[in-house]
């Protein structure tokens, strides 16, 4: 990797937000100076042993050594949490494969949330929950605030499926960006930190953002009727700053996520909507499936629990059972 091998009377090193990750460089917000920097990266960031398919991502504050209008990434501060998902050597299912003994290296979205932002569509495209689910458990595994946004509520559309996230506390807003509502409550929660926007593709994440933020005029998609899908409009993760002095990552739409080292007999507690249901199970290791006692199960049987929030459960379990972890 290109690196200056050494540093004139001028230059230092400065601390700084990285926006943007590009095959071989980065957008760096400089911190001092208010000011972006494109920099390249020091060879050893790249020649360690890394897990990460990149030794940096947005939202990760780094050491640059700055040279007039040069930059080199020295070094990455130690993160608080992170988003990411498995990047296999192949993939089937959206599982992740091994090769020759070694796991495959994760692909993290960002890095030091304050929140995620997880935006889903009432109708157009339909609501879907297992991904909504996948983010929530991630959330609470990195101990990052979850917030699910609701869109597109001027449509037609059935509102109770917000029910189970509130009942389980998790925060959300409903939203619609043809009649306003929603918006200045999602501008308040945005307003501080750093927030990570995550969805499928078609669900309004770039709407919601030009709502809350003008000035960012972001490409806006339409869903194709056809299929009930929207295409990407965001193709590269980007850490934006808005009007309101908060950022957000803007990443590209996701159909499918795989949860990272979240081991089974962990996933109940992260699951939202169980409480304290595991902990009536007969067994302290009860994964909540076949295992006789089980007080999640009994709950499912005499109608306590949603049987359809259950059976997405199982499909998560069965992913993160056979994921190895």
């Amino acid at each position: 990797m290109p690196e200056h091998d050494s540093h004139s009377a001028s230059s230092r090193t400065e601390v700084g937000l990285v926006t943007r990750v590009s095959s071989r460089s980065v957008q760096v917000w400089m911190l001092s100076t208010e000011t972006s920097l494109r920099c390249t990266l020091r060879g050893n960031l790249w020649a360690a042993d890394r897990t990460e398919t990149r030794p940096v991502a947005a939202g990760d504050r780094v050491d640059v050594m700055v040279d007039g209008n040069a930059g080199v990434v020295e070094s990455v501060h130690e993160r608080h949490n992170r988003l990411a998902r498995p990047q296999a050597f192949g993939t089937f299912s959206g599982r992740t494969r091994h090769k020759q003994g070694r796991v495959a290296p994760v692909q993290v979205i960002a890095a030091n949330l304050d929140r995620l932002i997880v935006v889903a569509a009432l109708e157009e495209p339909p609501f879907r929950p297992g991904l909504v689910d996948r983010f929530c458990v991630a959330a609470d595994m990195q101990g990052i605030d979850a917030v699910v946004v609701l869109n597109k509520a001027d449509l037609p559309c059935d509102r109770s499926v917000a029910d189970p996230y509130i009942e389980a506390g998790v925060k959300v807003i409903q939203t619609s960006i043809m009649t306003g509502e929603g918006i200045d409550e999602l501008a308040a929660e945005m307003s501080q930190g750093i927030s990570l926007l995550v969805g499928h593709s078609g669900v309004g994440k770039s709407s919601l953002l030009n709502a809350v933020s003008p000035d960012l005029k972001l490409s806006v998609g339409h869903v194709a009727v056809y299929h009930g899908r929207g295409r990407h409009t965001t193709t590269t993760v980007t850490l934006l700053q808005l009007d309101n002095g908060g950022w957000v990552v803007d990443s590209p739409g996701m159909r499918e996520f795989a949860l990272e080292d979240v081991p089974p007999i962990e996933l109940a507690r992260l699951y939202p909507g169980f409480e304290d249901l595991p902990r009536d199970c007969r067994f302290s290791n009860c994964r909540h499936n076949t295992e006789p006692g089980c007080a999640v199960v009994e709950a499912v049987e005499d109608g306590r629990y949603p049987e359809e929030r259950y059976e997405i459960y199982l499909r998560i379990l069965d992913e993160v059972s056979e994921g190895g972890t």
